[in-house]
């Protein structure tokens, strides 16, 4: 077997300790190799990156085992950053069942960097890296948010109180008063139905009626608790859009193009350059970042058969990203997206149908983001050439079908 790397390192990564194999590939043919264990103390680890100094270890592995590789990989990164240093998916990096120790998986991490049988995992510069942290927490910020609100109206529910039947928002302007005068329990269901604004005047009666109930005391303690961390949590989902958007300068331009997108938003924007950055010459191609991503379809083939399998995994994140604008997108009356979503949408069902649109929506990203060109909106009348000759094939067939024998000629094109 060829050797690429006639020197390297495997790494088994754990919460506490951390064990390295290093390989060394001898004239002779035979395979040197030693295996020390450091613990990840960051004493140890720079004794670690001292040990593989001393080797002149120019390229090292190891596995992405929950967040435990993050300080180790740093270390490396910072003490020796003339190392190359991957990344690789555990998947790829599968020992023989039965041969399971650390000694024997750093080992066979080694050895397969060392003929060249791993790849390394994509990882972003250390802005994005930085960046990703402050989207993916405030994805979760949101999340916890709504989970209060759902609370709060579970609670009202459970006292007979039919707000979220009228009311579309619970906790916007008008539910958020009315909300407040039920705990207070001062008002009247007439008092607190004027409390309603705008639109929502006109729904008086009904919310009369909705509003018609009464909170015990165990409710209202519950209540107020709830209200006061959305509104703490409320207070720090405004924090760090504003710290995003801080970070979000040095790739300003970036976010401005990826802004035109419908169904983009900035903080979306942002969590999509978190997610791959904005160097796109990391991918060789399109189908490349669509496939990391997870939104192109396994493959799965036997005995010359194809069979139908779903979308691979990839990016959970990035996922999520794209998924949330492209519902954003389909919804957006006069574009592309929402006539392709329609044509896809009987065929495929909702929920294909939208990862198909987030994929062409990356698509467009990677094109954006590689050319530094603006985004261009095709338009709801848009049709590929290849579709219209598809979809003339398929009506002529259908005219022969009924007896309708039929000549296509192009249309003529006024002066």
């Amino acid at each position: 077997m060829e050797v690429l790397n006639p020197i390297s390192a495997g790494m088994d990564v754990h919460r506490d300790t951390v064990v390295v194999t290093i390989l060394k590939s001898l004239p002779s043919g035979r395979t040197w190799r030693e295996t020390r264990t450091f613990e990840t103390f960051s004493d140890s680890l720079r004794l670690m990156v001292a040990w593989l100094d001393e080797h002149q270890v120019p390229i090292a592995a190891m596995e992405s085992t929950g967040v435990y590789w993050k300080p180790i990989y740093r270390m490396l990164r910072v003490q020796s950053p003339a190392r190359t240093t991957w990344l690789v998916n555990p998947t790829h990096a599968k020992n023989v069942p039965g041969r399971k120790t650390d000694v024997s998986d750093s080992h066979w991490i080694a050895k397969l960097l060392m003929h060249g049988l791993l790849a390394p995992s994509f990882l972003p510069n250390v802005q994005c890296l930085e960046l990703r942290k402050l989207t993916r927490l405030r994805k979760k910020l949101v999340g916890d948010h709504s989970s209060l609100t759902n609370r709060i109206i579970k609670e009202l529910e459970d006292s007979g109180i039919k707000l979220c039947g009228v009311v579309a928002d619970v906790m916007g302007k008008s539910g958020r008063a009315m909300i407040e005068a039920l705990v207070e329990g001062t008002k009247t269901p007439d008092q607190m139905a004027d409390l309603a604004r705008g639109r929502m005047k006109s729904k008086r009666a009904k919310l009369m009626r909705a509003l018609d109930g009464q909170l015990s005391d165990t409710s209202k303690f519950e209540i107020r608790v709830l209200l006061r961390l959305s509104d703490e949590m409320s207070a720090a989902i405004a924090k760090m859009d504003e710290r995003i958007g801080l970070m979000l300068e040095p790739m300003r331009a970036e976010a401005e193009r990826l802004l035109a997108v419908p169904g983009v938003k900035l903080v979306s924007a942002a969590a999509v350059l978190a997610e791959i950055g904005s160097d796109m010459s990391i991918f060789a191609s399109s189908d490349r970042i669509v496939s990391w991503a997870g939104l192109s379809p396994g493959s799965r083939e036997s005995a010359g058969k194809k069979m139908h399998v779903g979308t691979r995994r990839g990016s959970f994140w990035l996922r999520v990203y794209l998924v949330e604008a492209a519902w954003c997108a389909v919804r957006t009356r006069g574009t592309f997206w929402n006539r392709k979503y329609s044509s896809l949408v009987s065929r495929l069902g909702p929920k294909q149908a939208i990862v198909a649109i987030a994929r062409r929506m990356l698509v467009a990203i990677y094109y954006m983001l590689r050319d530094g060109v603006a985004y261009r909106e095709l338009g709801q009348s848009y049709t590929p050439s290849q579709d219209v000759e598809r979809r003339v094939t398929r009506l002529v067939a259908q005219l022969k079908s009924l007896g309708k024998d039929v000549a296509i000629q192009p249309a003529k094109t006024a002066a």
